[in-house]
């Protein structure tokens, strides 16, 4: 039952994202599509709910929320802003659809450990990619990009290619992680983690998004780092942890003093494809209100809006995200917003470490794993809780899956 609630939660935590619901729907429609997506969340929350109940962890479950108040503060703070936000409806109706996700990926994150939670990925990546590829097949126009300049690249059942090469990014991971685990244990159906693996590889290419070549490159060097500590963690000794961290320094900074070379490497150049202008309109709006925003998710709801910061950053069409999520935030909730976020990441950070080097095992990387991705993953999109809450979903269930507790430990 729990596998099952997991995928379900998984597609309705994409639901928005894909082609076939508006981005940003209507909260002013009773019964339209926002209210819809509400009603399969309480309907999700209420079964988690039951399924505490019957296996006694209520308590449990509210002990780790006592442990995680910085994140019911956010959240709180999202609600809350419905009170000054440029669109209350939208606000309570975004809110609502961050509590309900925030409430069910804590269960998960308290019930189930990396391994369980990696093949609720592994199914949600297979219908996924089925159907993308299935769109691009048999109605191109709908499954592509069919505006220039990238004309004819893959989209999937997402409403941007950025979108399907980032979550496919995270999802080739994943099947990486499995395919070793498995090999590990002799177990033959690595085999299958490996074709789609290799499938997730072919889908990446065709969606032509360097930011999901580099998000790539990035994960694949975060699982081999990780992968060679734990074959050789017992032999290191301080003086070798102190080089490690010299030539890592050395390496970004080498990386950023020639971000002209790296870029070009991907075709692309230091604006990020026209993001700096982006960015500078929107940071220039976002200090209008600089302290608490203009309420949670109701900012790009308006046309007048996307009207002005399309002249602002001199696009041809009207821009729907900041593409970049910590932006998007202190669009939405300010200064005060920003800093809870970065409190609840900093939290994540410390537990995520701790769990890791607790289970010195792949698998007990995952935590981290889903924090680095969120990271880089953010830097050129937005995946907070923007068009979907599938990022915010596997956040709050790492946060959860490396809070401390005994059944964490149980489970893990």
């Amino acid at each position: 039952m729990d596998q099952a609630i997991l995928i379900f939660a998984f597609l309705l935590a994409n639901l928005r994202a894909t082609i076939f619901i508006y981005l940003y729907p209507d909260p002013s429609v009773l019964w339209g599509p926002a209210w819809i997506e509400i009603a399969l969340w309480i309907f999700i929350t209420l079964a988690v709910g039951y399924n505490l109940s019957r296996n006694d962890q209520v308590g449990e479950y509210l002990s780790l929320w006592r442990g995680n108040w910085l994140l019911a503060l956010f959240i709180l703070l999202a609600f809350v802003s419905a009170l000054w936000s440029i669109g209350p409806a939208v606000t309570w109706f975004r809110s609502l659809e961050l509590l309900f996700a925030s409430l069910v990926a804590a269960y998960f994150g308290m019930r189930l450990g990396p391994e369980r939670v990696m093949e609720g990925l592994f199914w949600f990546g297979t219908i996924l990619f089925i159907l993308s590829i299935a769109l691009v097949i048999s109605a191109p126009p709908t499954g592509t990009m069919y505006w220039p300049p990238f004309n004819g690249a893959w989209r999937g059942v997402y409403w941007h290619r950025n979108h399907l090469a980032s979550v496919t990014a995270l999802l080739n991971i994943v099947y990486l992680c499995r395919m070793l685990l498995a090999f590990r244990d002799r177990n033959p159906k690595g085999f299958l983690d490996g074709f789609f693996y290799l499938l997730s590889l072919a889908i990446l290419y065709f969606a032509r998004s360097a930011a999901g070549y580099i998000l790539l490159i990035i994960l694949h060097g975060f699982v081999l780092v990780v992968w060679v500590w734990l074959g050789i963690s017992h032999r290191l000794q301080r003086r070798h942890y102190l080089w490690i961290l010299g030539i890592a320094i050395l390496g970004s900074m080498l990386i950023l003093s020639n971000l002209d070379f790296v870029f070009g490497l991907f075709n692309r150049n230091t604006t990020m494809t026209g993001r700096v202008p982006l960015w500078s309109g929107l940071l220039a709006i976002a200090f209008r209100r600089p302290w608490l925003g203009h309420g949670f998710g109701a900012l790009w709801t308006l046309e007048s809006f996307r009207e002005e910061i399309k002249g602002l950053a001199r696009w041809s069409a009207q821009p729907l995200i900041a593409d970049n999520g910590l932006l998007d935030i202190f669009l939405h909730l300010g200064i005060i917003g920003v800093l809870l976020f970065l409190g609840v990441l900093a939290l994540l950070t410390i537990r995520s470490v701790r769990y890791a080097l607790a289970q010195k095992t792949l698998a007990g990387f995952f935590p981290l794993l889903v924090l680095v991705y969120a990271f880089f993953a953010n830097i050129s999109f937005s995946l907070f809780a923007e068009t979907e809450v599938f990022i915010w979903f596997l956040l709050v269930a790492a946060l959860f899956m490396a809070t401390p507790s005994s059944e964490n430990e149980l489970t893990s």
